[in-house]
């Protein structure tokens, strides 16, 4: 009579630690950093990404504003590109030659 009575304990127990360690499991997965590819900040933007206008300079073939050099290539011309509003990248020529 023991023995089974141990042994019923000892099943319980056994049962409570299983599923203690699967809660444990559970609750893991809900603490752990959900990574997203998105640049928005849940709550914050709600899906109202705006482009900035943040020209940078870029040193790009100008053939049509600058010519062609000797080999045909087209001469190196100065663009200040940025994003536009929509998003687009836009380069806007600034002078022949480099920085």
């Amino acid at each position: 009579m023991r023995i089974s009575l141990t042994i019923g304990v000892f099943a319980v127990l056994m049962a409570m630690g299983m599923t203690a360690r699967g809660g444990d499991d559970a609750l893991q997965e809900l603490r752990a950093p959900h990574r997203s590819e998105s640049l928005e900040i849940p709550g914050l933007t709600a899906g109202c990404h705006i482009c900035e206008w943040r020209p940078s300079p870029n040193q790009m073939p100008a053939a049509e504003q600058c010519g062609l050099d000797e080999n045909g290539h087209g001469k190196v011309g100065l663009f200040e590109c940025g994003f536009a509003e929509n998003c687009n990248r836009e380069c806007h020529f600034i002078r022949c030659g480099t920085l």
